[in-house]
């Protein structure tokens, strides 16, 4: 942490109002796929009609249930770019072992990432809101305990649940891992070949270069993760960030890091693809910073976004 380190101030109030919307109940179906001796699997839908939004595809998920009578605290996991949850997979196994109710969120393109990176503001704001839908559903179920709800993602997945964290007080812990800012800034750079291929063709379209295609993104991208980093609390955060990445590159990962307030952090000898090399390690020393965070108190104030959040309920 940063010395001395000073609870951040909630995100402007104007800014926020537009991350309002009217909660509205559920409807939701659940199908068992899988029954351990602690929990049980299912796969769920709940619709995601979102408020300002002309999208009506169904938010799925991967529910992992503890077959227990008391409530559970909940993690939330998020994939990453591609949406496959196959890495995810083995962190929902061991949290679910370890008696955390578990949701995986399923990503869904609705647009191609050609369309969304020459529109990027509306993509981000409706992955936040059908994310926040997830939690809406996480706190009608009397089994969960979403006084401690976490999340964690890496890659796509780190940047969804940096913007969770942000926009959703409901969040009382968050582990993001290769994670960078600006955004405009790590998609013009990165290696990813998807990313590369779709800024490619943006920058042939408009006939941008990449100097000039990061001035379109800054000006386009009003949500960074630059602007919410500083509004999160970073005591209750953790960060991975892999010296060698160049999907993420390494310089962003730090810049973020510097605008939280330098969170608790893993630092990895890797590259992006690579840090797959120590995903035993993350998933044991993930579950032991959710267990420390909600293991201290959890009276108002402990959650990551400070009061005054803009929250419907």
């Amino acid at each position: 942490m940063s010395e001395p380190y000073e609870r951040p101030s909630p995100l402007p109030a104007d800014y926020l109002a537009d991350f309002c919307y009217v909660q509205v109940p559920l409807v939701e179906n659940l199908d068992l796929v899988k029954e351990k001796k602690k929990y049980r699997v299912y796969e769920g839908v709940i619709h995601g009609d979102i408020e300002g939004f002309d999208d009506e595809s169904p938010i799925t998920f991967e529910y992992y249930e503890q077959a227990r009578d008391t409530p559970s605290p909940v993690i939330l996991l998020m994939p990453i770019l591609n949406g496959q949850k196959h890495l995810m997979r083995p962190f929902a196994k061991l949290f679910a072992r370890k008696g955390y109710a578990v949701v995986i969120i399923d990503t869904v393109q609705r647009r191609t990432l050609l369309d969304d990176l020459k529109d990027p503001e509306p993509a981000i704001r409706l992955a936040i809101q059908r994310h926040r839908r997830v939690i809406d559903w996480a706190a009608s179920r009397p089994e969960l305990d979403i006084s401690k709800l976490g999340v964690f993602g890496a890659s796509l997945g780190g940047f969804n649940a940096l913007y969770l964290a942000a926009f959703d007080r409901r969040i009382s812990a968050a582990s993001i891992a290769l994670v960078g800012g600006s955004l405009s800034t790590v998609l013009v750079n990165s290696n990813e070949r998807r990313i590369v291929e779709a800024v490619d063709k943006v920058e042939q379209e408009l006939s941008l270069d990449d100097a000039q295609m990061t001035v379109y993104l800054d000006a386009r991208i009003k949500t960074d993760p630059l602007v919410v980093a500083p509004h999160v609390n970073a005591e209750r955060m953790q960060m991975t960030l892999a010296k060698y990445d160049k999907a993420v590159p390494f310089a962003s990962q730090v810049k973020l890091y510097e605008a939280m307030g330098q969170p608790e952090a893993i630092r990895l000898p890797t590259g992006h693809i690579t840090a797959a090399a120590y995903l035993f390690y993350l998933r044991l020393a993930v579950l032991k910073f959710f267990d420390r965070k909600f293991a201290q108190s959890t009276v108002s104030g402990t959650a990551i976004a400070e009061p005054g959040i803009c929250q419907s309920q």
